[in-house]
């Protein structure tokens, strides 16, 4: 039996529409669905330097001043915020999706070195949220310098006296 080739052409996109169909009712969720709940995690580094522990955040496509907040509770880092979808664009065929939209929130547990007197700094360029947490100096020994007074200084004058300390018991 021999199979007819524009037959399977057919068939081959019918299954192609089926395809686009299903992947398009995944991509694009009912109204039914609150696509608000969904949270997605940015792709973050974290790394630190001599003075400071440094998270590097990839969010582009949002307004660091209107769209993140960070939140800094003794050595846990808090960083929310959301990416708006901004295309003006009806989406009607997609061939390719994975830009995340919606709210997102990454919470980070700082080793407990954390300076307490200096303040976090944060800058945004390119579409990376840069934060600086200050590492508090370490407490590095320090040498007592021993003081030689002079001979006359060092003798007791006959009005000191030195006292032994009490140690309770009365004679």
């Amino acid at each position: 039996m021999r199979s007819n080739p524009s037959r399977l052409i057919d068939h081959f996109f019918e299954m192609q529409k089926e395809i686009d169909r299903l992947f398009d009712d995944f991509v694009q969720p009912s109204q039914d669905i609150a696509t608000e709940t969904t949270h997605w995690c940015p792709p973050m580094d974290i790394y630190e330097t001599v003075d400071n522990f440094v998270i590097k955040v990839e969010i582009a496509g949002i307004e660091p001043g209107e769209d993140v907040t960070i939140h800094l509770d003794r050595n846990i880092l808090t960083i929310k915020g959301y990416r708006q979808d901004r295309t003006a664009l009806k989406k009607e065929h997609y061939h390719q999706a994975e830009l995340n939209y919606g709210p997102f929130e990454r919470s980070i547990v700082l080793p407990n070195v954390l300076a307490e007197d200096v303040e976090p700094m944060a800058s945004y360029e390119n579409g990376f949220l840069e934060i600086y947490i200050p590492k508090a100096k370490p407490n590095r020994p320090k040498e007592i310098v021993i003081q030689v007074k002079d001979e006359l200084e060092a003798a007791p004058s006959e009005n000191t006296e030195l006292q032994e300390l009490d140690d309770g018991k009365a004679e």
